[in-house]
């Protein structure tokens, strides 16, 4: 009986342990977390990402607030999104000549990073940003006081998105027709992806021979060739800490 009841009583513990350890796996999933410039980690919950300000609660409930250089990535886990600093939401300029249109980051003095959503995160970096259009409108209104002018003022908020290669600082929009990626024209958008991975010759002599393009398909040669790159680093690259 005392070896029934010992059983039990070890049988218990090991349900209460394998329960603790199931919750904590289920709570890390949950948890934010921040990776600062200076490498250090924080844990808790982020409750909102704009352009140029991230609110952030740690685990000791403080509420901080983080601007753009002072995070590497911010883990939004709950929503399944990753944010970094970068410069292509305001710093892209035109390389003159090219089709279709390449970009070239500009990071001068007084231009500041914005949090952008990161798609794919490497060597070449697939960002989404958003983008505010303002518009009036004009008309008459009419009451007991007779007629008057109506002027109403909207905006609306588009998304892009861009992919960034470290090594070049090249930008190509990749979610607009115009940008010759999702066109019919099979040469625009081998030309144009291969401004990003033709140093990967096979990888991008497989993409010549794809049949069919889209937006999955441009994102997963990103990713196939970022991890040809990571291959590659040594422990010393993946250290630092840049925005782009």
């Amino acid at each position: 009986m005392r070896l029934i009841s010992n059983f039990r009583i070890v049988f218990f513990l090991f349900f209460l342990c394998s329960s603790a350890v199931v919750q904590a796996q289920k709570d890390e999933k949950n948890v934010d977390y921040l990776v600062l410039m200076n490498a250090d980690t924080l844990y808790g919950k982020i409750s909102s990402v704009k352009d140029r300000k991230l609110k952030f609660e740690n685990l000791q409930k403080e509420k901080l607030t983080f601007t753009p250089d002072q995070v590497f990535r911010a883990y939004w886990q709950s929503k399944k999104k990753v944010y970094a600093p970068s410069y292509v939401e305001n710093g892209l300029d035109p390389v003159p000549g090219t089709s279709p249109q390449i970009y070239q980051v500009r990071k001068a003095q007084d231009l500041e990073p914005t949090f952008a959503e990161v798609l794919v995160d490497g060597e070449i970096m697939a960002y989404y940003v958003s983008e505010l259009h303002f518009g009036g409108s004009g008309g008459m209104m009419i009451g007991s006081g007779g007629a008057a002018p109506m002027i109403g003022v909207g905006f609306t908020k588009s998304k892009y998105a861009y992919a960034l290669k470290k090594a070049t600082g090249e930008v190509i929009e990749i979610n607009s027709n115009s940008s010759g990626l999702f066109s019919g024209n099979k040469k625009k958008r081998t030309l144009t992806l291969g401004r990003l991975i033709n140093d990967e010759p096979e990888l991008f002599a497989e993409f010549e021979k794809e049949q069919k393009y889209n937006y999955d398909v441009f994102i997963r040669y990103i990713m196939r060739y970022n991890e040809l790159q990571r291959a590659k680093e040594s422990p010393l690259d993946s250290s630092r800490l840049f925005i782009y």
